[in-house]
Parts: structure tokens; C-alpha cells; sequence
């Protein structure tokens, strides 16, 4: 062969090992605006967002920018999936109602009613997706509590006559016999909706717009108004779910009120509005198709080099994830070596943590039998995280930007969850460590078991500090199933590629004796220039990633008439205390 090549390989030897200032972070996902699949390098919020308007990969990359401080290139998805503004329902000072569904959408004939009081306000919708003559064939319903934006998992409720219960939202459901045709859909929100204390003034309000990220709108009545042309009603809202509020605005006559950087508009309509009364709709974040994702990420081939790794906004699953992972061993086999930080999908509205989390571990879509290599890690804990495009609020979100910020920020060897470089920033202050942090992988175990990332508690540190774990979706029994691992791969890989092609169609002088092997004063050579390439990459100051490094070049190989030299680097990697035992007692002497 004579055609000029260099190639190192990556080797997992699963050693056994328990689950400076750093490039720039790759943020790929959807945004409202800027050009789609154009890398654009940012250093500041205000030049985020007026490049790039709001979305997932908007508030990621300002909570990545915030947080770790430098750069952040942002690689814009085309939106795929519209974002969905979900039907509206409310609370206030009236009577409790279990609601009532509107006529059916579609030609079946039977009936659905909701009992129960609510344990909070629901926008029901119910859709059939198996159809059926009546209830004894044994049609299925799938149903929303938000209006549509998240559905619990179909079935879960039977379609009966007897009333059901849903979850445990205090809610039941029954339906009156008659036909179900497939799509057909029943919807209870707005006024009278579910709820366990109806609103109790007469002005309904309308939502609008197409929403530029997933939001849990509120609006409280703060002052009453006659009517809207007395000019004296004012509301205030809240983006996160009631967490936080701005500040009181008066409606004005027309009753249009913009609610700023969402994309969302609320028109109130005519009648009162009275103190207290609360009026929510959650929506949902624009995404991304496996093909517009890979897109976002193909272009990122001419910055090979100018990046550590790729943070992906929107949640990915079994399938989507192996679209990421192809893409970086594609990556790899062109010589750079980089990884993807992702997120998991959070819980629909009424499902429990215990469900989601099965769900999410569980057969396709769920990851099940998926081996991330060392390629992908995916985080599975959501809390109350602090915006930075929406400042003061704290919306519900996954940990994950804020774990790439923590990487970003620490150097490549450093475990995530390093006790002593502080505890998570960007979560909601929790004194009381009862409310900012949703999924505690302390608590829901089976997460790690199930290769997930997550943050937890630590016993010993104050309630309310967080810390993340190392874990990757590499198996078990890799060497890089905990994300330094990986991180310090990159680098060393990186490095020994580089030092490696500096031997292409290099002169070797080889023995005389027949054999064609390299001579012992040449590898010996080759192998101290190699070495002391790796260790100012990875173990010298300030570059003190491993405990050591062996370079060995094959002495063996026939290298006069195949043209091909090998050789092996060892890295010995420095631990990470993932758990620690110890023993107190008393004594009779010192």
C-alpha cells in the first residue's frame, strides 16, 4: 500500500473501573431565530439573543455562557416539531367542578364524564388511538392533563363505565357506551375546566401565539376590574410555574397583553376579573427531527478541533441518541474525537417520577440494552433551574446545561461532582432541599443502575447543595462509563494523533538482518519523542490529567515491506471517589 495514512484506535480495556482553561461548548438545537446549521461563536447574552432570539438551545447556551464564562458556539436545528400551546384551565375563589367535556372531535358516539375534585387545575384532553364498536371491544384512550402538551402513557387509564381513577389527580373518568373512531379526541379546559376551586370571575381569557420554548404560564389577578374598559384590573405572570412573578401590569381595554420572550399572547375577554383568580397554560418546546439534528451537527466538520464536546438541547431517546452517537464516531473516523452531553424526557404532567423513570429505562424508546460507548452521556435529572434569558424566574428544566456548564468550567480529568468545587449553580435556592432538585438520583437509584447522569444529594453537606454524578451511557463495565474518562480520552487521543502523523512517510531505519524490523536505537527514539508529546499534553503541569503515561513502539512488525508502524500508548487514569466507608468508635486510649 502507498497511499499515505495515519490512524490511532481507541481501546476500551475495562480496567474495572466504578461507574485550564477548556475549548468551547457546542449548543445544537432549535431557537426562534439565526441561520439554521451555521455554527456562530457567542460571548455575550445580549449578543445570544439577538442573533438568535429564545428556545431550548438559546437558554442552554446562556446558561452554558453564565455559568462556565468564555464562548459558546450555538448550531441552530431546524424546528421540525412546533412548539403546542396548551388548552388553559384555573383556580380562584369559586366552587370546586370536576368539568365537562365539549362535543367530540370526530364521529363516535360515546361519552366521557369527569368526577372527582382535582387536586389542582388540569386541562383534560382525551384521545382514542385504538377504536372500537363500543366499550366491550376494548377501545384505547390516551389523555393529556396540560392540554395537550404531554400525554400519560396510552392505556393507562381503562375505558370503562365505571369511573376511573386518573393517577392520582383525584379525577376520574367514565364513559357512556357508543362508538370510539381512532383520533377521535374530548377536551375539558378553559372555563369550568377541572379543577378543585373554580375561578370566579367572567372574563375568559384566550391564549395565543406559537411558544419559543416549553413554559408553565400563570396569570393572577392582582386588582379587580368592572370590565375591561374601567382600567383598573391588573395581572401579574409567572413563565415557571408560580415559582416566581413579575411585577403587576394593567390590562388595558382591549385586554391584549404580550407576556415578553415567549411568543405567547393572552387577550382577556369581556366581563370581571377578580383578585386571586388564576389563569395557566403549560407549552411545549419547538423540536428538532433526527435528520434536522444531524444536519445542525454535520456542520460542525469545518470547526474540527475548535470545540470540546456538544451539548443537545431537547431530550433525546433510544433512537435519537444513536443518531448523536453516529455522528460522533463519524467525527472520530475523521480524527477528532469529541463526545455529546443530552437530556432525557421529563415527565408528562400527572405521571409520576416513578413511572417516568421506567419509561425512560425501559424498551424502545426508552434505553434498554443502549451502549453510549464513549460517546454520549445522557442526563435524567430535572429541577427548578435558574433562567438567564428570563432573569428571576426558575423554570422547570433538565440539569443538563447546567452539568455542561460544570464541565465546561472544570478541567478534563475533574470528576463532576467534586464536592470541593461547590455545589450545582443554577438551581433554585432549597434551604430546605425538598423542591429545586426533582429527580435526586440518591433517592431514585435504579436511574445510575439504568446509566443515566444525574445529580443527588451527599450525606454531610448542607440540605439543598447538589452535586452531579460521573456517569455515562458507556456500559458498565467500560473504561469510560464516567464522563472524565472520556474527557481525558479526547485529549490524549487528540494529542497521540497529531504526534503519530508527524511519522507519515517518515525514513525508519530498519535492521539488515532479513527481518525488515525497526532498528532499537529508532524505537527507542520514536518512543521518547511520543512520550514526551503525551506527557505535556496530559500529565505535565498545568496539564495534569493522568497519573502516568507508557509509550511503546512494536519492535516485531515487518515494517521494511508493509510500510507500517505501530505503536501502543497506556494512560493510567486518575481515580474518582465515588463512595467512601468509614468506621468511628471510642477507645480507652489515645
Amino acid at each position: 500500500m502507498t497511499v499515505l495514512s495515519n490512524s490511532l484506535t481507541v481501546s476500551d480495556g475495562g480496567l474495572g473501573i466504578s461507574a485550564a482553561g477548556q475549548r468551547p461548548v457546542v449548543v445544537a438545537g432549535c431557537c426562534s431565530s439565526g441561520a439554521v446549521a451555521a455554527p456562530t461563536t457567542v460571548d455575550t447574552l445580549d449578543g445570544l439573543t439577538s442573533t438568535f432570539g429564545y428556545g431550548p438551545a438559546v437558554r442552554d447556551a446562556a446558561a452554558i455562557l453564565s455559568l462556565a464564562g468564555g464562548s459558546v458556539i450555538l448550531c441552530r436545528a431546524a424546528t421540525v416539531t412546533a412548539a403546542v400551546l396548551g388548552g388553559f384551565c384555573q383556580s380562584g375563589g369559586g366552587s370546586g367542578a370536576a368539568g365537562t367535556f365539549a362535543a367530540v372531535v370526530g364521529t363516535g358516539t360515546a361519552i366521557p364524564a369527569l368526577t372527582g375534585t382535582a387536586d389542582q387545575p388540569y386541562a383534560v384532553v382525551v384521545v382514542c388511538t385504538t377504536a372500537g364498536a363500543n366499550i366491550a371491544a376494548t377501545p384505547v384512550v390516551k389523555i393529556s392533563l396540560d392540554g395537550g402538551v404531554s400525554f400519560l402513557a396510552t392505556g393507562l387509564v381503562a375505558v370503562s363505565a365505571t369511573p376511573q381513577a386518573i393517577g392520582t389527580t383525584g379525577l376520574l373518568l367514565a364513559f357512556t357506551d357508543g362508538s370510539f373512531v381512532l383520533a377521535d379526541s374530548w377536551s375539558a379546559v378553559g372555563a369550568g375546566c377541572p379543577t378543585n376551586a373554580d375561578a370566579t370571575g367572567t372574563s375568559v381569557p384566550v391564549f395565543s401565539g406559537t411558544p419559543n420554548d416549553a413554559y408553565d404560564l400563570r396569570a393572577v389577578v392582582t386588582a379587580a376590574g368592572a370590565s375591561l374598559a374601567a382600567l383598573t384590573a391588573t395581572v401579574k405572570f409567572s413563565t415557571d410555574g408560580g415559582n416566581t412573578y413579575g411585577d403587576s401590569v394593567a390590562i388595558p381595554s382591549t385586554g391584549v397583553y404580550a407576556i415578553p420572550n415567549t411568543g405567547v399572547t393572552v387577550t382577556f375577554g369581556a366581563g370581571t376579573l377578580v383578585v386571586g383568580d388564576v389563569y395557566r397554560v403549560k407549552t411545549s418546546a419547538p423540536l428538532w427531527s433526527t435528520s434536522s439534528l444531524d444536519t445542525a451537527l454535520d456542520a460542525l466538520a469545518p470547526m474540527a478541533g475548535g470545540y470540546e464536546f456538544v451539548h443537545v438541547s431537547g431530550p433525546v431517546d433510544g433512537t435519537s441518541a444513536a443518531t448523536v452517537k453516529a455522528w460522533a464516531v463519524e467525527r472520530e473516523a475523521a480524527g477528532e474525537y469529541t463526545f455529546a452531553q443530552c437530556e432525557a424526557r421529563d415527565n408528562a404532567t400527572g405521571e409520576s417520577d416513578t413511572t417516568r423513570n421506567a419509561a425512560i429505562a425501559g424498551a424502545s424508546p426508552g434505553f434498554t440494552g443502549y451502549d453510549g460507548g464513549r460517546y454520549l452521556d445522557v442526563h435524567a435529572s430535572y429541577g427548578y433551574v435558574q433562567s438567564f434569558t428570563h432573569p428571576g424566574s426558575y423554570p422547570r428544566r433538565s440539569l443538563a446545561a447546567l452539568r455542561s456548564a460544570r464541565l465546561a468550567s472544570e478541567p478534563v480529568q475533574r470528576h463532576p461532582g467534586r464536592v470541593r468545587s461547590g455545589r450545582i449553580e443554577g438551581l433554585m435556592p432549597d434551604p430546605d432541599g425538598s423542591s429545586s432538585l426533582l429527580h435526586n438520583v440518591a433517592t431514585y437509584t435504579s436511574l445510575d443502575t439504568a446509566r443515566f447522569s444525574g445529580a443527588q444529594s451527599v450525606k454531610g453537606q448542607a440540605r439543598g447543595r447538589y452535586f452531579f454524578t460521573s456517569r455515562t451511557m458507556a456500559l458498565a463495565t467500560s473504561d469510560f462509563s464516567e464522563v472524565q474518562r472520556i474527557r481525558v480520552m479526547c485529549v490524549a487521543a487528540t494529542a497521540a494523533l497529531a504526534q503519530m502523523s508527524t511519522y507519515v512517510a517518515d525514513d525508519i531505519a530498519c535492521k539488515s538482518d532479513g527481518s525488515g524490523q525497526i532498528t532499537e536505537a529508532e524505537a527507542q527514539r520514536v518512543e521518547r519523542e511520543i512520550l514526551a508529546v503525551m506527557k505535556r499534553a496530559v500529565q505535565l503541569d498545568p496539564n495534569t490529567f493522568v497519573s502516568a503515561v507508557a509509550v511503546t513502539v512494536v519492535r516485531t512488525n515487518n515494517l521494511l515491506s508493509t510500510g507500517n508502524l505501530q505503536a501502543r500508548i497506556s494512560i493510567t487514569p486518575k481515580g474518582s471517589v465515588n463512595s467512601i466507608t468509614t468506621t468511628i468508635t471510642y477507645t480507652l486510649g489515645a
